[in-house]
């Protein structure tokens, strides 16, 4: 697991900060509300927050681009290369973190595990094995890949082109669930009404998100399986 994926495993913590300069207390933020100091908020911050946006994992690619490239522009540790020595560390240290944020944002599939994440689940608990709903076509892909390594050279040519033919298959499966994914953030249920209903309906959609991020994991590490047999 990687590092941004292991800060991803747990809900992000949203606590406050203290501004360098007047020492106010103040929500994760790029800029200090108080002096417009420049501020070094933590990987753990809330990176909807930090680029203005709403609080709901369907986003406008083309808004969260002008607020990356708005913020990367106001944060660039050259704009304060004659700012005092707290002020060019900060700026150096939000730009990576902006960075983190709109590379967490951008993609699809990082968004929901960053999303999942914020409700509170841990996909890698339950990665560890192969999603129910794709054990017999993982198998069957996994036994084609056996057979073109144990093929003779007069073999493999017809082995390879039914391996062509299945990859073309999983990269369709997974613009489907990616399709799906896009969807299920697109609608993912208000968090504010109470009550039997609401709960229901917020469980339902995370097991959803849980379920389709591990599909297509799975379906991510057969394609670059299979790309790999083909290149070989």
């Amino acid at each position: 697991m990687s590092r941004s994926e292991e800060r991803m495993s747990a809900p992000a913590a949203e606590e406050p900060i203290r501004c360098w300069r007047c020492s106010l207390e103040h929500p994760a933020a790029f800029f200090c509300p108080g002096c417009g100091a420049v501020q070094s908020p933590g990987d753990d911050a809330d990176y909807f927050a930090l680029l203005g946006l709403p609080s709901h994992p369907a986003i406008d690619a083309t808004d969260l681009e002008r607020r990356y490239r708005d913020l990367s522009r106001r944060l660039h540790p050259d704009r304060y290369q004659t700012a005092s020595v707290e002020e060019r560390e900060a700026s150096v240290r939000a730009t990576a973190v902006l960075n983190s944020a709109f590379r967490t944002l951008r993609d699809l599939e990082s968004r929901g595990r960053y999303w999942l994440a914020r409700e509170g689940e841990q996909l890698g608990r339950d990665n560890n094995r192969v999603p129910p709903g794709l054990a017999a076509y993982v198998f069957a892909v996994q036994e084609q890949l056996a057979e073109l390594r144990a093929a003779t050279d007069g073999e493999r040519v017809a082995i390879a082109s039914g391996l062509a033919a299945t990859q073309r298959e999983c990269l369709a499966r997974r613009d489907r669930e990616r399709a799906q994914l896009d969807g299920l953030l697109r609608a993912w249920p208000d968090s504010s009404p109470d009550g039997a209903s609401g709960a229901r309906a917020r469980s339902s959609a995370r097991d959803e998100l849980k379920r389709l991020l591990s599909e297509l994991s799975y379906l991510g590490t057969l394609a670059r399986d299979l790309d790999g047999a083909l290149e070989s």
